[in-house]
């Protein structure tokens, strides 16, 4: 049975938008980035939201490369999350077996020489970064950035505040934040539900 993927999500940091991509229903569970056309739009929403721009001279084209390489750092950010949270969920453990290899998975996909940070000027912001590209598809360029920005994340204060939501059949990290105990309000719901349940089941 195929199941539609949800729509892409990128209120959270760049590379948790990506972890997050694998979802659970009941039917088990789905690897969004499966769907080459949903990978498409996934690449164009995080892109825009990351604010890369290409340099003249430069291809929107996505390479089946550059699928397996989203993959692999999704699987591996999946990974070092999971080392962090001490996530037992083993439904969606990743397939990277350990740290050291998932650290060396973004530090590779992190390397690309084709994309470099700019200062642009920008009338009603100001001064302010942009990370150009140019040479490789799109695609790859902003995987490069992705790359840089869990290991940015995963060397900064925000990296402690980094949960598994604990909420039944979901697969998500997010950044814990205020009284947030979940990914979302829907995952909240489904939490509270199956506690009541528990406690009527223990009378």
């Amino acid at each position: 049975m195929t199941v539609a993927a949800p729509a892409p999500r990128v209120d959270e940091p760049a590379p948790l938008a990506l972890a997050n991509t694998l979802w659970i229903d009941r039917h088990g569970v789905h690897d969004a980035l499966a769907d080459k056309d949903y990978v498409q739009a996934w690449i164009r929403a995080v892109g825009k939201r990351l604010d890369v721009r290409p340099a003249p001279g430069s291809t929107d084209g996505l390479r089946l490369e550059a699928v397996g390489r989203l993959i692999e750092v999704r699987d591996a950010f999946r990974r070092l999350a999971a080392e962090a949270t001490g996530d037992s969920r083993d439904l969606v453990a990743s397939p990277v077996p350990d740290v050291a290899t998932a650290v060396s998975l973004i530090n590779a996909a992190s390397a690309a020489e084709t994309v470099w940070p700019e200062l642009r000027f920008q009338r009603r912001r100001g001064l302010a970064r942009q990370d150009a590209w140019s040479g490789d598809a799109f695609a790859e360029a902003v995987i490069t950035v992705i790359a840089r920005q869990a290991i940015e994340l995963a060397t900064s204060p925000r990296w402690e505040m980094l949960r598994a939501c604990e909420a039944p059949a979901c697969a998500y990290f997010f950044i814990k934040e205020h009284r947030r105990e979940w990914c979302s309000a829907l995952c909240g719901n489904r939490a509270r539900v199956a506690r009541h349940a528990q406690r009527q089941h223990n009378r």
